[in-house]
């Protein structure tokens, strides 16, 4: 363990050289006849001790252990004083000493106390960075589930797009809670690129999609990382190398995202396909019956025709009342199988329809 610096501060030649000739092997000590040489010590260097005696002859000690907390600064001190008077004592305390010893001392008495004090020292300041751990340690708790919040937030909204424009849109959003810069590209029947504001890529980034968006899950170069799945590719461009935890929580985030990503293009792929099929079943759904309007007519018109025609004949052709009966007959025959089929085709049409409800229920 590192000494402890202990800075012996007395107008007392004799006593100064006693009290470093006692602490000397266990501490680093310097010695202060005056409060100014003292002082601007004070400007390059902090002791951990303090041995500050009262009746200095430029400043009093006691003024000078207070300006030590107006400071901040984390020494301790001990006062040293030939004034054994309780006034003293309670001056010596309120001014914010952790000890006191009495002139004329034992060498023990010197000895112990800085020990004791040194230990408290030791302990105070043990205590003090594990307190900044665990703070540390809340503030990037902290962080974490902030992180994972702006995901999860993400994820819902990705949910609610339904074009590749805004899902980009939230993508950049998530990106500007982590304070990463980004470009996005998306693989489907062309290859679209996407940058924050709806601005342009620029080529040399195009061109790093180009290069790189087969090279793995996670592919680092430089501070730069390029994330791909399937269907899309994101570049990061301010990587935090120096920080290797965050750069760790990070990374463990952006394979995550890539996954929601890839999901909801081929969802956005899926709806758009049923989109087509339903915008192509309704326009054959519209000439089917323009077809079967035009047949219908068409086929009632020529039957009509070839009825009037067979009855007109009758009686050229001298036949009997069976035959005519029969001939009757078949054409009425004939017409309600007609009708039957115009039925089917009606049938058909209305099935289509149903078809569509579904697939359009599925896109909505």
């Amino acid at each position: 363990m590192e000494q402890l610096k202990v800075w012996i501060v007395d107008d007392d030649n004799d006593y100064c050289h006693l009290m470093r000739e006692v602490l000397q092997e266990d501490y680093d000590v310097r010695l202060f006849l005056d409060a100014d040489s003292y002082s601007k010590a004070m400007v390059a260097a902090k002791p951990d001790i303090i041995l500050m005696d009262i009746n200095l002859p430029d400043v009093s000690g006691i003024e000078l252990c207070k300006s030590l907390q107006t400071h901040g600064i984390d020494s301790a001190v001990i006062f040293v004083s030939g004034m054994n008077t309780l006034e003293e004592r309670l001056k010596a305390y309120e001014a914010g000493g952790v000890d006191f010893i009495a002139k004329p001392f034992e060498l023990k008495e010197l000895m112990a106390k800085t020990n004791a004090v040194a230990n408290y020292q030791h302990k105070k300041r043990a205590l003090a960075e594990a307190e900044s751990f665990s703070r540390n340690m809340a503030f990037q708790s902290m962080n974490e589930s902030s992180q994972y919040g702006a995901v999860l937030q993400f994820f819902r909204q990705c949910f609610l797009c339904q074009d590749y424009q805004a899902l980009a849109d939230a993508f950049f959003a998530l990106m500007m809670q982590l304070d990463l810069k980004t470009c996005l590209e998306i693989r489907v029947d062309e290859t679209l690129y996407f940058v924050p504001e709806h601005m342009a890529i620029s080529p040399i980034e195009a061109n790093i999609f180009e290069l790189l968006d087969h090279q793995g899950r996670l592919f680092d170069f430089g501070s730069r990382t390029i994330c791909n799945d399937k269907h899309v590719s994101f570049l990061i461009k301010n990587m935090p190398l120096q920080d290797e935890v965050l750069y760790g929580r990070l990374r463990d985030v952006i394979a995550v995202v890539v996954e929601g990503l890839e999901a909801r293009i081929i969802d956005i792929q899926r709806q758009q396909t049923l989109q087509r099929v339903v915008t192509d079943i309704r326009r054959l759904l519209a000439g089917l019956s323009d077809s079967i309007h035009e047949s219908d007519e068409q086929f009632c018109h020529a039957l009509s025709n070839i009825t009037t025609e067979i009855r007109a004949s009758f009686h050229v052709l001298d036949m009997t009342e069976e035959q005519e009966s029969f001939f009757t007959g078949l054409v009425e025959r004939n017409l309600r199988e007609a009708n039957s089929a115009s039925n089917s085709f009606l049938r058909l049409q209305t099935s289509l329809k149903s078809v569509v409800a579904v697939l359009e229920r599925n896109t909505a």
